[in-house]
């Protein structure tokens, strides 16, 4: 496979295990140095949602030309079942955590005049697919993503940085296992990470604010 990130430094969030482990792992056989984050078993260590930790993460990273923000979480309960601090949780990883790591990533890329983001939804976000009951926080929180996706390429566009978004269907991953209720994922990881760095290759140079979905029928 041809070395395309050869030169890169790639940021991957939620990197110990599934999609972004998949990612991490193919960014680096196609050339890119990737530096993993994760709450445990990264290179670095910590909480997607909290500042400190994010800020520490780019401190030590230095300068990025790849972000894939792939850390989620999911907290099942019917709305009027959820506690605030459950809802709260979700929100502070799916999108706040996007949110600190763009704001982070984005003034070293900014001076660079290059960079990609790409943002890892959900097909539970998007307009239209049937939604499961016990998921409205998760649904809301990945819609929340992807519209930051758009909104964000709009303001950054000027700077020569793109920022897309994919949004998969089930994915074999412990999240998958752990909600699905014993269903079988249509896709791996490592399908999910291919269209992940074809978002982050020159290859998709024409495409900016847009939202990839990915899942098998």
């Amino acid at each position: 496979m041809q070395q395309e990130f050869e030169g890169r430094v790639a940021v991957v969030t939620g990197a110990s295990s599934g999609i972004g482990r998949a990612t991490a792992e193919l960014l680096e056989e196609r050339g890119a140095k990737v530096v993993r984050f994760s709450r445990s078993g990264g290179d670095v260590t910590g909480d997607v949602s909290n500042e400190a930790d994010v800020a520490r993460l780019f401190d030590e990273a230095g300068p990025c030309d790849i972000l894939i923000n792939n850390a989620g979480t999911i907290e099942t309960a019917l709305l009027h079942e959820m506690s605030a601090e459950a809802w709260d949780r979700t929100f502070a990883v799916n999108v706040r955590g996007a949110f600190l790591t763009c704001k982070y990533a984005l003034p070293s890329m900014i001076a660079r005049r290059s960079g990609v983001i790409v943002n890892v939804s959900s097909i539970s976000g998007v307009v239209g697919p049937e939604k499961f009951p016990g998921f409205t926080a998760y649904c809301a929180s990945k819609a929340a993503l992807i519209s930051l996706t758009e909104s964000l390429a709009v303001e950054v566009k000027e700077h020569g940085i793109r920022v897309n978004c994919i949004s998969p269907g089930s994915v074999d991953t412990k999240m998958w296992a752990d909600v699905s209720g014993g269903a079988p994922a249509s896709m791996t990881p490592r399908e999910i990470a291919e269209a992940i760095a074809f978002l982050a290759t020159d290859r998709s140079r024409p495409m900016n604010g847009q939202n990839l979905n990915v899942w098998s029928v």
